[in-house]
């Protein structure tokens, strides 16, 4: 069932696909970018024609805020891409000075909290195929963001926090932080 707790405990690549698949399920057009440097973008979200109308940023931060820097840099990617609206969703929380930066300029937050409420409004085999996409095999291992392989926990040396590295090292050398509750499983 859907829960904050899930939402909160879904990888980045999971959640931002999640994330596409929850416009598809409502009707809109949309694609994730490519893996690697998304210049800020995650999902394009069209209406009619070929350029995108909208763009989202997606963060699976957990229960953590979102701050003011990412807004604005969603914003400076806006004027860019010459985009007039723009979507943020985390799994966390949005800071207070985040919320007044995105309120003046045509960026709306979505919060864990709202983003649950979005997907329990749908109908109810929506919600059970979006549960399963989200659910399906390893959902809380972060994705390489590099080369899109699962990645694993290694410990930190010399008291240093462990920290999530790519299964392909060393050819590929990704490394991720952990969240507070990723280091608590051990």
């Amino acid at each position: 069932e859907w829960s904050l707790e899930l939402i909160r405990d879904i990888e980045w690549k999971r959640f931002e696909d999640l994330c596409q698949k929850f416009y598809e399920t409502k009707g809109i057009r949309s694609e994730c970018t490519a893996l690697g440097p998304d210049g800020g973008i995650d999902i394009r979200l069209y209406q009619d024609g070929e350029r995108a109308t909208s763009i989202v940023q997606c963060k699976a931060w957990g229960a953590r805020f979102v701050g003011v820097k990412p807004v604005r840099e969603l914003l400076g990617v806006m004027t860019h891409e010459k985009i007039e609206k723009a979507f943020f969703m985390t799994s966390g929380q949005f800071s207070d000075d985040a919320k007044e930066v995105a309120k003046s300029n045509r960026i709306t937050l979505i919060d864990g909290q709202m983003f649950l409420m979005m997907l329990k409004r749908l109908p109810a085999d929506s919600q059970k195929a979006l549960l399963e996409f989200a659910t399906a095999g390893d959902y809380t291992t972060p994705t390489c963001p590099s080369c899109a392989l699962k990645m694993k926990k290694v410990a930190g040396k010399a008291g240093r926090p462990d920290f999530w590295g790519c299964s392909n090292f060393p050819n590929c050398r990704q490394v991720l932080g952990m969240r507070r509750s990723d280091q608590e499983i051990r």
